[in-house]
């Protein structure tokens, strides 16, 4: 009888990236009926996306902000392979950290993921060129096959279109709030992604004024960091909750996961609602769907308006060389109320 597989997959950030790369698990264990092991290896902060996994069997977390090493998370992982041996390291990041990691485990079988940076390149400094049609930018999405000389040899190649897994969420306990309720999630990594918050602020008024949905509720979340969000409490209206900075991420998991729709930036709190299969409107400013974080369920939905100057950074860090980003203002209220309004009379 062979032994089982035992893949150790490093992933170290953000929120979104994470969420999205459990994709991955979820398609290797479809692909190796045999026993397959997953050992995730992610930040001490993001160990509740995916402790609790069914598909997962071991978290190892690194905890860079309260000074932990590398080479302490590297012999970790050595001692793991004394117990149960390791069949590979599977490097989802990319990144100098999980390279150095990799280093200080030279003799571990590795795979590294191949994440297109000259296509990204060329598609961020030439926002016009339409070539990124060709392109799957998502580096999680692989194919995991032997080769004839070696199974190690697993190829990197994009999922054919409509056979990406959906991505899978750990159980968490349930939120039990009496009313059915909308999420808005106006959050994210950096400034330039963000919807206006006065834009938020006309979206949920024509929520809450509107007599067909009397009966839904409005909730807001956000982290302790996101004080923008209190821009939301000029709305007085006792149907409208503002748990920005009031629950731990594992609590704010939950509250998505029993949303009726989510509305929010293209951050890791949409990619969570989807991966408890809540439908999301997501909004898109300097970054583009065509870097693979596109929503992916049939009942999401993307929006954005196209301009030439889009996208302009990779992953929205670059702030706007013009007095007014029109990549968001022009994306108006009224529009995603539109489809907000699609969505509630269909849910």
């Amino acid at each position: 009888m062979s032994s089982p597989l035992h893949f150790v997959i490093i992933r170290f950030s953000s929120l979104g990236d994470v969420v999205l790369q459990t994709s991955v698990i979820t398609w290797l264990k479809q692909t190796y009926p045999r026993e397959l092991k997953i050992t995730f290896v992610t930040s001490h902060e993001f160990k509740d996306l995916v402790t609790g996994h069914p598909d997962i069997q071991r978290v190892l977390t690194f905890d860079r902000r309260s000074g932990e090493k590398l080479s302490g998370l590297a012999r970790k992982i050595r001692e793991l392979h004394e117990k149960e041996p390791i069949t590979l390291l599977l490097d989802l990041h990319s990144t100098t950290r999980s390279t150095l990691l990799r280093w200080m485990l030279p003799t571990f079988p590795r795979l590294v993921v191949d994440k297109r940076r000259i296509e990204r390149f060329f598609l961020v400094r030439l926002p016009g060129w339409k070539g990124w049609t060709r392109w799957k930018f998502l580096g999680l999405e692989v194919q995991v096959g032997r080769t004839p000389r070696d199974w190690q040899g697993i190829l990197m190649a994009p999922f054919k279109r409509g056979t990406r897994p959906l991505t899978e969420m750990p159980l968490v306990d349930r939120i039990h709030h009496k009313k059915p309720y909308v999420v808005f999630a106006p959050v994210a990594s950096f400034e330039s992604k963000r919807w206006p918050m006065d834009y938020f602020v006309t979206l949920a008024q024509k929520f809450l004024n509107d007599e067909r949905w009397k009966h839904y509720d409005l909730v807001i979340v956000a982290g302790p960091t996101d004080k923008h969000c209190e821009a939301l409490n000029v709305i007085q209206d006792p149907r409208m909750l503002n748990l920005q900075g009031k629950t731990k991420l594992k609590e704010s998991i939950a509250w998505m996961q029993e949303a009726r729709v989510v509305v929010g930036n293209d951050s890791g709190m949409n990619h969570i609602a989807e991966a408890a299969n809540v439908p999301v409107i997501t909004l898109f400013g300097p970054t583009h769907e065509g870097f693979g974080f596109a929503p992916h369920l049939s009942t999401s939905t993307g929006l954005s308006v196209e301009m030439w100057c889009r996208p302009c950074s990779a992953t929205g860090s670059r702030k706007c060389f013009r007095s007014e980003q029109f990549c968001m203002t022009e994306l108006k209220p009224e529009k995603v109320w539109q489809v907000l309004e699609q969505k509630l009379v269909s849910a």
